[in-house]
């Protein structure tokens, strides 16, 4: 009897980045990765069925099949192999396999989906699983998937390894410069050949570790301050747990960690912390290959020193005020109702209903302010089995398709406050990253006013991502899905715990440092230095910003991988954040004024014209970004 016709079911997430138009079902797009299309025909060339499965019922089947059928993936993927969750009750893996007909046996099945949890559901259901489509056909075909570390051998000075690990079963999920190494999900037989190439390959975690498990970078803050042989580490707390958790590696960099389906990454937030201390590692083809070719365009350093503003623009930029900042972020801080109707946002933490009200609010007020200019979307993504979104606005520039972006992030987290329960108990985040949101929708003000007169040279998107406090969640999916369908970014803006200054002076901090790419580096410091121009001419009160880069492991930009504009630069494209004086430096005899009550319930303080000031800093540099030559 002849073998059972295999079939292969996508989650939406794996194939293409995924956008809703703001508050109008069923109208969305699904912006097909290239990578995802040729795979895809490839399978189907070997006798592959194809079908998408969604776990969420956020979205239906029927709007589903309807994206599918106006995607370039129309002519693959089967129609009756479209399955949504639209009921909880209802596995749609189980109805999955039952819609594909009795030809197909469960083990001949295979579910490729980047959420853990869904994954975890899949196995259960009896699928195979593959966190990947790179990794698709290896899986169907029989291969074990592990967790790797390769390590590039000393003696190689050029950037050749990058194209021949292209070649591989194998997807990283992080690229560490000194030495340069990546970390992947990799088959098997890749991994022996990488050892027949000369890497240095460690195997972490057992066989089929990454089927149902996510890897997070855990900065142990702590431990990094007491320094060596003093045990005050949070490693030991993994050693109780070691059912829902497994240390990968203990490096320079922190703690490599494997966390399994139903297991909240929240679960390990370490003590003394420091901002953006954790790290989701999602897969992601782009952290390596084509990375050096991204196009963007930074102007010349002596063209940025003096931007020259028109009155135009010094009076848009004069619409960012005080009173605007203060009154928008008691509506997102949860001090003021948001309208009539007395609803308040206690929380924009995810798993609190505030989240998907401060979601919904934001698409809400950014159709207002765009009055018709601005393209309002969600970008949808999936982490920890729930669907969450990045909010997006795009302004449209007139030549080209380069593009500017100016972000924040919108969730918050009171992690630090005593028996804190982000289901029910209140974070505010009116600092982080209130400030910051507040400060984007400022900008968006301004640049609409400007629109008016003339559109920019170059698009510019003003978003706002999810999940920030779990590891960069959303804006790394959105910088790789912008990578994957080779997106010109001219330039990324991004604004976190831009409001806390109780003493002067009122010095501010833009960090651009990345040590995985000094190219990047560099161009990222070209933003940074726009913003210090930018600001003698819209915040003159402002003085000179401390900029920050990273020269080796010991003398690095202390916000290097810990804010969304990591995202960003970790696929090749320039970079940097601005903040309030959150660290001690650069260099020994700078002081700073770190938020006491960072991730705390008490996080209710901004100084609103400090804000404005930033803001109107950043905000002008990217309208000089957008119309540089």
């Amino acid at each position: 009897m002849d073998r059972p016709v295999p079939a292969a079911f996508f989650e939406p997430a794996s194939l293409g980045s995924l956008r809703r138009a703001a508050g109008a079902s069923g109208d969305g797009r699904l912006e097909v990765y290239p990578q995802a299309e040729r795979a895809l025909g490839s399978l189907a060339a070997d006798g592959v069925r194809l079908g998408v499965i969604a776990g969420s019922d956020e979205i239906g089947t029927e709007e589903l099949a309807g994206l599918i059928e106006r995607s370039a993936l129309a002519a693959l993927i089967e129609r009756r192999l479209v399955v949504a969750a639209e009921e909880r009750a209802a596995s749609p893996f189980g109805r999955a396999i039952g819609v594909a007909g009795l030809e197909v046996e469960p083990e001949r099945c295979l579910f490729v989906g980047e959420d853990r949890d869904m994954r975890h559901d899949a196995l259960a259901a009896g699928l195979a699983v593959a966190p990947h489509v790179r990794l698709a056909a290896a899986v169907l075909g029989g291969a074990r998937l592990r967790y790797i570390r390769a390590t590039v051998p000393s003696s190689t000075a050029d950037e050749s390894w990058r194209e021949v690990v292209g070649e591989y079963d194998l997807v990283p999920i992080r690229v560490v410069a000194q030495p340069v190494a990546f970390y992947a999900i990799a088959t098997s037989a890749a991994a022996a050949r990488l050892d027949d190439l000369g890497f240095q390959v460690d195997r972490l975690g057992a066989v089929d570790e990454p089927l149902a498990t996510e890897v997070y970078l855990l900065r142990d803050d702590r431990q990094t301050r007491t320094g060596f042989l003093v045990p005050e580490g949070s490693s030991s707390a993994f050693a109780a747990d070691e059912g829902a958790s497994r240390v990968l590696a203990s490096t320079v960099d922190g703690l490599y960690v494997a966390i399994e389906a139903g297991r909240s990454v929240e679960s390990y937030h370490f003590e003394e912390a420091r901002h953006g201390h954790t790290e989701k590692l999602i897969p992601d083809p782009s952290l390596i290959l084509d990375q050096p070719q991204r196009a963007e365009l930074v102007a010349e350093r002596e063209t940025i020193d003096q931007p020259v503003l028109s009155d135009d623009v010094q009076s848009a930029f004069g619409l960012i005020t005080p009173e605007r900042i203060a009154s928008d972020l008691a509506r997102y801080s949860g001090a003021e109702p948001l309208d009539e109707s007395g609803a308040r946002i206690l929380s924009r933490h995810i798993v609190h209903p505030g989240n998907a009200l401060a979601v919904e609010t934001l698409i809400n007020d950014l159709e207002s302010i765009g009055d018709g200019q601005l393209e309002v979307t969600k970008h949808r993504f999936v982490h920890e089995g729930a669907p969450l979104a990045n909010v997006e606005a795009k302004l449209s520039g007139a030549d080209g398709d380069e593009l500017v972006l100016v972000t924040a992030h919108l969730d918050s987290t009171a992690q630090f406050s005593a028996g804190y329960d982000p289901l029910s108990s209140p974070a505010p985040g009116a600092d982080d990253d209130g400030s910051g949101l507040v400060a984007v929708l400022a900008v968006a003000r301004t640049l609409v006013a400007l629109g008016r007169k003339g559109a920019p040279k170059r698009e510019i998107r003003l978003v706002l991502f999810n999940a920030e406090e779990h590891g960069l969640v959303g804006s790394k999916a959105y910088a790789r899905d912008e990578a994957a369908r080779g997106a010109r970014i001219a330039g990324v803006f991004q604004l976190d715990m831009v409001g806390y200054n109780r003493e002067p002076p009122r010095t501010f901090e833009v960090h651009a440092g990345f040590l995985g790419s000094a190219e990047v580096q560099q161009r990222s410091g070209a933003l940074a230095e726009r913003i210090a121009a930018a600001a003698l001419q819209v915040s003159p009160r402002l003085p000179e910003p401390q900029i920050y880069l990273s020269t080796s492991v010991q003398e690095r930009d202390p916000a290097e991988g810990r804010s969304d504009h990591a995202s960003f630069q970790l696929v090749g494209y320039s970079a940097c954040a601005a903040s309030e004086d959150f660290f001690a430096g650069p260099g020994p005899a700078s002081g700073s004024e770190p938020n006491p009550d960072y991730h705390m319930s008490s996080d209710t303080f901004v100084d609103p014209e400090y804000a404005a000031d930033i803001a109107r800093a950043v905000g002008c540099a990217a309208w000089l970004t957008a119309n540089s030559p």
